[in-house]
């Protein structure tokens, strides 16, 4: 029995083509059904247990294959020469969403050049418990969206080198994929943590006794439904009613298998946090206590497939109007793009608002001008940063009601940077909007 089965691994391993996994499905079948009897239960275990890592490694190859090509897609249509305007942007999600970024970027990371290693790396990343059955964490592509993503430890944390000490005053916001086939609603998801603690390679993602919110966001896989939960740090004299500030599962609100926007504010004790634009957790107390809160994310699975991307800290909440009145300029770099391209993409919305309204409570005409990081031609960043400005004022005038005769448009490119490129940070900071009172 036991060379029989050899055997058939084998062949099976050997089947990579579409047309023999139809001869796999007849064969897996065939080999279930001789090997049912209860004399042969113990084999019977040990040939399904093969069987089912042959057919998942069978599943990962077209899957893989699958993720290829549409990186290949994605990389085809987000071109430095991709810079056609188009007004149709979803908003209807982030419509009346009353979260506005910070305008001051404390911390940017698309993961195009990120290091996943201690010390000298851009991001510490621990993982518990790896797995030869489970992807390691590193840095790749997912099938919803092109650029490069964060892949989550199934158990574990990651927090950026680089980056610590939080503001009292601060967003967050990233852009957050769950694989809907290797996720489960049992245990955690995806946590956004604020603790005191400064070690923080100590972490413990189950016991922390520094004083911390635990932010976590828990799709269930490939229904919309999405668990949300907010704790403080762990204290044996409390039970767990006391440690948990917030718990609710939600039939809705989750887009499974697509790229989700995750966004929170944080001012003194109050935390709200919005999914796509929607708020979900509202907490005026969270942080009950004092101190210097650092940033970690981490994972408790029982599934997995958690990806993050285009995590972006800042301070300071804008005011257009104030700004306008004051020095007759408003400028943001919350105003976001796809890559390479002029399109809006739609959690823009609340900047795009507060901007709008300024502009209907200022009187005269408005420039405004786009501008670039540093990244590919010179005359390319030129052309898109002025694409970029003309979007801006058609959204203005087709969503908000602005007169387009009060907007004129301009761009600079990468001429105008206002700190160094040379950093994933300073990139984001140099790519803005300039609203210019004339």
């Amino acid at each position: 029995m036991k060379s029989g089965v050899i055997i058939t691994l084998v062949f099976l391993f050997c089947i990579t083509t579409a047309a023999n996994a139809q001869i796999l499905d007849r064969v897996l079948n065939r080999t279930k059904e001789k090997t049912k009897s209860k004399t042969e239960q113990k084999t019977d275990n040990t040939i399904d247990k093969g069987l089912d890592k042959v057919e998942k490694g069978i599943e990962n190859i077209f899957k893989k294959k699958e993720k290829k090509k549409d990186k290949k897609s994605s990389n085809e249509s987000s071109g430095r020469n991709n810079t056609t305007s188009s007004d149709d942007v979803a908003f209807e999600q982030y419509k009346g969403s009353s979260f506005v970024p910070g305008k001051n970027v404390l911390f940017f990371e698309d993961f195009s050049t990120a290091k996943l290693s201690p010390g000298s790396g851009n991001w510490h990343v621990y993982e518990y418990d790896p797995s030869e059955d489970i992807e390691k964490p590193n840095v790749g592509t997912i099938p919803a969206a092109g650029g490069n993503w964060l892949k989550m430890p199934r158990k574990g944390f990651a927090f950026p080198n680089s980056f610590k000490n939080l503001p009292e005053q601060f967003t967050v916001e990233f852009d957050m994929y769950a694989d809907p086939e290797s996720m489960n609603e049992m245990e955690g998801g995806f946590r956004t943590n604020f603790t005191t603690r400064n070690d923080r390679e100590e972490y413990s993602i189950h016991w922390d006794t520094e004083p911390a919110v635990c932010i976590d966001v828990h799709p269930h896989g490939s229904d919309e439904m999405v668990n949300m939960m907010v704790t403080t740090e762990y204290n044996s004299n409390l039970n767990r009613e006391d440690m948990v500030l917030f718990e609710n599962t939600f039939k809705s609100g989750w887009n499974p298998g697509e790229v989700n926007r995750i966004s929170i504010y944080r001012n003194g004790r109050h935390i709200i946090l919005y999914i796509n634009g929607k708020e979900i957790i509202n907490l005026p107390n969270a942080l009950t206590k004092k101190g210097q809160y650092n940033l970690i994310f981490s994972t408790n699975l029982w599934g997995d497939g958690i990806y993050v991307s285009n995590i972006r800290v800042a301070g300071n909440i804008p005011n257009a109007s104030q700004d306008i009145k004051d020095t007759g300029k408003f400028v943001t770099n919350a105003i976001y793009f796809d890559v390479n391209s002029s399109h809006i993409k739609p959690e823009s919305w609340a900047t795009l608002n507060n901007t709008a309204q300024a502009i209907k409570a200022s009187s005269g005409t408005i420039l405004i001008v786009g501008h670039t990081d540093s990244d590919g031609a010179d005359d390319a960043n030129l052309k898109l940063s002025k694409n970029r400005a003309d979007s801006v004022k058609n959204i203005l005038v087709k969503e908000f009601g602005i007169d387009a005769s009060r907007l004129v448009t301009d761009g600079k490119g990468e001429t105008q940077p206002l700190t160094s490129n040379n950093t994933a940070s300073g990139k984001a900071q140099n790519r803005r909007v300039e609203f210019i009172k004339q």
